[in-house]
């Protein structure tokens, strides 16, 4: 179900659209919330993020941005947590300040390529197992063309087969990954998991 569906029945009070949307994403924050306070801290951190989602809920948009909503809510939340578990002096204070600003900051969404790229691997096995199961000559063409490169002529010449079979190959691969991975921006990620080869 696209995240658009999700949030209008989340903001119509519909608890099992939430629980859905919890489910897509709390493995992937819990690990991007481990980046800052740990594996202990992780968990209480994205459960604190989405009782706030839940409670502002009438705020959700459903224009596409609610990946980005949830990492910069997990994102502040971490580093609240960390300042709430500080020694709270002034040293420890400027400590926590300078560590933010030199170091968690690259982990900032709106900033870092990194960390799209680290929320993009959450769900590149995924992608992968959707690769595999695309039939062999299916999985050999798609990986040549979009993990290679090649074009279609190229992939043609290279295995001895007609240019519109290479055609018909790629589209009945993405049509096969569009429906496998039809809870996700198919199109984005994807390009973001071939680039990140």
């Amino acid at each position: 179900m696209e995240d658009s569906t999700l949030i209008a029945r989340v903001k119509a009070g519909d608890r099992g659209a939430f629980n859905e949307l919890y489910g897509i994403y709390w493995a992937s924050l819990v690990n991007y919330a481990g980046l800052f306070v740990g594996d202990d801290g992780a968990e209480d951190v994205v459960q604190d993020v989405f009782v706030r989602v839940w409670l502002r809920r009438d705020n959700l948009r459903d224009d596409g941005t609610l990946q980005g909503y949830l990492l910069r809510s997990v994102y502040h939340a971490s580093l609240n947590a960390l300042k709430k578990g500080a020694n709270a002096t002034a040293y420890r204070s400027w400590v926590a300040q300078q560590i933010e600003q030199s170091c968690y900051a690259h982990y900032d969404p709106d900033d870092s390529e990194v960390i799209r790229k680290l929320y993009s691997q959450e769900i590149a096995g995924q992608i992968d197992a959707a690769v595999e199961s695309l039939s062999p000559k299916c999985r050999e063409v798609f990986r040549m063309s979009h993990i290679e490169g090649l074009s279609n002529r190229e992939i043609s010449e290279r295995l001895g087969i007609t240019l519109s079979t290479v055609e018909n190959h790629i589209y009945n691969a993405l049509k096969q990954l569009r429906q496998k991975l039809s809870h996700y921006k198919m199109l984005i990620l994807l390009t973001m998991y071939i680039l990140g080869r």
